[in-house]
């Protein structure tokens, strides 16, 4: 997996400067040769469209799924994954969770988010009565391999520039940056990002905020009503391996090369929306649908 270097993001988003004595002839020749090389860090102007699928046959178009973000006066909030505060019994609540790869019914699974002045918060309910949790992480990328709650951010269609959060049932964080297709940056961290996770019975909560502040630094819109974010609303649904059988631990795109030193869980995929992906993929653009902020 290549991932993204703070040199190339910085190169990606920053302007070209020309010194005032270049000739003018050498730099029409250095801008029309410009003109037909790939732009930097490989991404498509901004202003293309880009085809309606890419040479894998993904999808490189979001869906219409919405989900509405209530903005609420001022909320005193705490962050500990029991969603008892009043805010949430106000926001509206997404159901429609499912195995797009599997014919097997899907857990339950709901998605709350609502902002006001300073924050977006957000909360996912799972139901689960087998929870793949490691009691230690080697690192935050070690949630790969827990069952855990995502949701990821795009600040355009085509999923040049986008964020990830992957967070368990611990309440324990996944975050990073990315591009497509699967270029990942884990150094990244969400600035401000507080999340938390409480059990109930065969299941678990996950609670989270982000600032606004945070959000604006990322490249997004303010957040008043009217305004839309891409975004995609996604669950990692693991159980135990019980069957004794000798597992092989193969290298996926979603275990990026990781090993256990156990066995490994038995894998299912949760999405609000069909990507209409052949194989297990959240990381496309037909995964996305909108954050819709209203009054």
């Amino acid at each position: 997996m290549t991932e993204i270097t703070t040199r190339r993001c910085e190169a990606a988003s920053g302007t070209l400067r020309w010194g005032a004595n270049s000739p003018s002839r050498l730099l029409a020749a250095l801008l029309i040769g410009m003109a037909t090389l790939p732009s930097l860090a490989g991404e498509p102007p901004q202003n293309a469209a880009g085809p309606a699928y890419d040479t894998a046959g993904h999808q490189r178009r979001p869906t219409g799924a919405t989900y509405h973000v209530r903005r609420l006066p001022h909320a005193d909030m705490r962050i500990d994954g029991r969603l008892d505060e009043p805010e949430w019994s106000r926001a509206n609540v997404e159901r429609h969770f499912v195995f797009p790869w599997s014919k097997e019914a899907a857990p339950a699974t709901e998605f709350r988010a609502f902002c006001d002045d300073q924050y977006l918060y957000f909360a996912f309910r799972a139901q689960d009565a087998d929870i793949f949790v490691l009691d230690k992480l080697r690192d935050k990328e070690d949630a790969v391999f827990e069952d855990r709650v995502e949701m990821i951010l795009s600040r355009d269609e085509q999923m040049r520039n986008y964020f990830c959060f992957e967070i368990d049932s611990r309440g324990r964080v996944f975050d990073y940056r990315a591009r497509y297709y699967r270029q990942f940056d884990p150094t990244w961290k969400c600035q401000g990002l507080k999340t938390a996770a409480a059990p109930f019975r065969q299941g678990y909560v996950v609670e989270g905020r982000m600032p606004l502040r945070t959000l604006r630094e990322m490249g997004f819109p303010q957040l008043v009503p009217g305004g839309k974010i891409l975004c995609g609303l996604y669950r990692a649904e693991f159980s135990h391996d019980r069957s004794g059988k000798p597992v092989v631990q193969r290298e996926t795109i979603h275990n990026r090369g990781r090993k256990l030193a156990g066995p490994p869980p038995i894998e299912g995929w949760m999405s609000w929306v069909d990507p209409k992906t052949p194989e297990p993929d959240f990381h496309v653009p037909s995964s996305l649908g909108w954050l819709d902020i209203t009054e």
